[in-house]
């Protein structure tokens, strides 16, 4: 809008003028502004010890991660965000937690992880990602992830999440319910034994990843330490070959007095 308006204002200053020179010389014009490519995709592949790396990100550079630190005996879960520059120059962190259960003692400290690298939207991402905890870098890896386009370019929409759910486990005690306009409300007993109230949202409808947020209450736990957290990542639609139709991946992160916690289940329609 803002060079249309310079150059209508340009042109009306040369009529009012004379029309400028009889030479017919055109003025210059701004080089337009470069485009930031989109960081959002499911991004894969694989670290120097064979074990999968896993980075969601949103349109909006909402990340959440699945790694192995420990070269592959425990999946680690990790939240944080990503921004790239108009040169697409990748940068972000992420805090990391695993094994999924939080437990007490030594060797269960929270991580802090940097992403530094490079994108081709919906191709590649070429990153260095270190992890380190309060002894220094515990996981320090240059991967090259491959763009899931399958899995990433399906499209999302509130009326196809509406519906009840369950997991595959603990079925009386574990439910879902997704309303029209994405209220969320339900039990969540894995871990955590407690009612569980949020919302569901649609980031852009062309892609998969759907934004999801829940608090935990009246929980039952022994251990007290859910009461209140507040869950927030993505349900993610149908995650074939391992999920039956109509199914939602939910993976989200929220903290406990333990550190990062997260959710990362299958809800299947009842």
């Amino acid at each position: 809008m803002l060079r249309l308006f310079s150059l209508g204002f340009l042109l009306a200053c040369l009529a009012a003028c004379g029309g400028g020179s009889s030479g017919g010389g055109t003025a210059d014009l701004p080089d337009p502004l470069p485009v930031t490519q989109s960081p959002g995709g499911i991004w894969v592949g694989v670290d120097s010890a064979g074990a999968p790396v896993s980075l969601y990100i949103a349109e909006t550079g909402k990340l959440r991660a699945t790694l192995h630190p420990d070269s592959g005996l425990f999946v680690a879960f990790g939240a944080g965000s990503v921004d790239v520059t108009s040169s697409a120059v990748v940068s972000g962190s992420f805090e990391l937690r695993g094994p999924l259960l939080p437990v007490p003692g030594a060797g269960n400290e929270d991580l802090g992880c940097s992403v530094a690298g490079s994108l081709q939207e919906r191709q590649t991402l070429i990153v260095d990602l270190v992890c380190s905890d309060s002894n220094g870098v515990v996981y320090d890896e240059a991967l090259t992830l491959a763009y899931e386009s399958v899995s990433y370019e399906r499209t999302s929409s509130l009326a196809d999440i509406e519906g009840d759910y369950t997991l595959v486990f603990q079925r009386d005690t574990n439910s879902l319910n997704i309303t029209g306009d994405g209220m969320l409300s339900g039990m969540y007993h894995n871990g955590a034994n407690c009612a569980i109230n949020g919302m569901a949202s649609i980031i852009d409808a062309n892609y998969t990843l759907i934004d999801v947020s829940w608090t935990m209450s009246g929980c039952t736990d022994l251990r007290g330490i859910y009461e209140g957290v507040e869950m927030s990542g993505f349900a993610i639609a149908n995650p074939a070959p391992t999920g039956p139709p109509d199914s939602y991946y939910f993976l989200l992160t929220g903290q406990t007095e333990d550190g990062l916690y997260a959710v990362s289940v299958l809800y299947e329609p009842t």
